[in-house]
């Protein structure tokens, strides 16, 4: 059967949008790959503990330090002073964020669990990549020089 001259191209529009939409999804999920898929994804984790220097300091809950990732490729992460925020990519056994900014609150104290939580969640600058490995409930993230472990505390909806 023959198709006449507008079947046929009523037909490659289709297929070509088919395509074009095909690609526009691909493209539009962090490494080719939807956040989702990312086991940390979706989720806010309580930080419970962080490492650096050989040493592990357990941060109470009172400390409010949490990461947050949304499906849709949004970071936040809260450390006893200031909020961070931006944007994280999935890649190969973690993830690397971008377009990060944050409230500019100061802290002159010297609560030790303070200074080693702004310096951690800071770690987490501009297109620095971060390996993170999710066991059941926890989270392990190492950034910089720190390793954040942490607990699956809800899921988290875009924002």
């Amino acid at each position: 059967m023959r198709l006449n001259r507008a079947r046929r191209r009523a037909a490659f529009v289709v297929v070509t949008e088919v395509l074009l939409a095909a690609v526009l999804v691909a493209c539009s999920s962090p490494a080719g790959q939807p956040a989702s898929t990312a086991g940390f994804a979706g989720y806010k984790w309580a930080v419970v503990s962080i490492s650096h220097g050989g040493k592990t300091t357990p941060v109470p809950g009172e400390y409010s330090v949490y990461l947050q990732f949304t499906p849709d490729g949004h970071f936040g992460a809260n450390e006893p002073v200031n909020y961070h925020s931006g944007n994280y990519q999935v890649t190969r056994g973690g993830f690397t964020t971008s377009d990060l900014g944050q409230t500019l609150v100061g802290y002159a104290g010297r609560d030790p669990v303070v200074l080693l939580s702004v310096s951690a969640i800071s770690a987490f600058d501009n297109e620095v990549r971060a390996l993170a490995n999710v066991n059941g409930s926890t989270l392990t993230v190492t950034v910089g020089s720190y390793t954040l472990t942490a607990q699956r505390g809800g899921r988290q909806a875009n924002f």
